[in-house]
C-alpha cells in the first residue's frame, strides 16, 4: 500500500462527482449479483477478482463525492487509511493483499485456491458493508 499524497502526479484534485459515485455503487451491485451465480469452489479465481473490483470501484465512489481521482490502486488503499480511521489495519492489509493477488490473477495468470475464499470471504464481505455504509452516510448528506 501507499501512503496517501495528495501532491502525488497520481492523484488530481476535482470537483465532488456524485453521478460517477452513483454509477460506480450501480456496477458494484451488478457486481454482486454476479457473485451470488457463480459461488462454486471451481471460479474462485474470478470470484477473487470480482471481490477486488467491487472494493476498487467502491473506494473510487468515496474519492469521487470527496473530490479526489487517482490512477493508482495503491493510492486508493493509501486514501482509504488516511481518511477513514474505521478501517482496521488488518482490513486495509486484506485489502492490499487482495490487489496484489488480483494483479498476480489478471497479469501472471494465477489460479486462487478456494481457500483463498473460506478464509477471507467474510472479512472482504465486511469491508464492502463499510464502504456501502460510508458512501451511504456520504450521499444523504448531499
Amino acid at each position: 500500500m501507499e501512503h496517501w499524497d495528495e501532491r502525488s502526479e497520481k492523484v488530481t484534485k476535482l470537483r465532488s462527482d456524485i453521478e460517477k459515485a452513483r454509477a460506480l455503487i450501480k456496477m458494484t451491485e451488478i457486481r454482486e449479483k454476479r457473485l451470488q451465480l457463480t459461488l462454486s469452489p471451481e471460479f474462485t479465481t474470478l470470484l477473487t477478482e470480482e471481490y477486488y473490483e467491487i472494493v476498487k470501484e467502491l473506494i473510487t465512489a468515496i474519492m469521487s463525492i470527496d473530490g479526489w481521482k487517482t490512477v493508482s490502486h495503491e493510492l486508493l488503499i493509501g486514501y482509504l487509511a488516511n481518511f477513514y480511521q474505521e478501517f482496521s489495519t488488518s482490513e486495509l492489509l486484506t485489502v492490499d493483499q487482495l490487489r496484489v493477488i488480483r494483479n498476480d490473477i489478471a497479469y501472471r495468470g494465477v489460479m486462487i485456491s478456494p481457500e483463498y475464499l473460506e478464509r477471507n470471504q467474510s472479512t472482504l464481505i465486511s469491508i464492502i458493508q463499510k464502504l456501502r455504509k460510508i458512501l451511504s452516510q456520504k450521499l444523504t448528506k448531499l
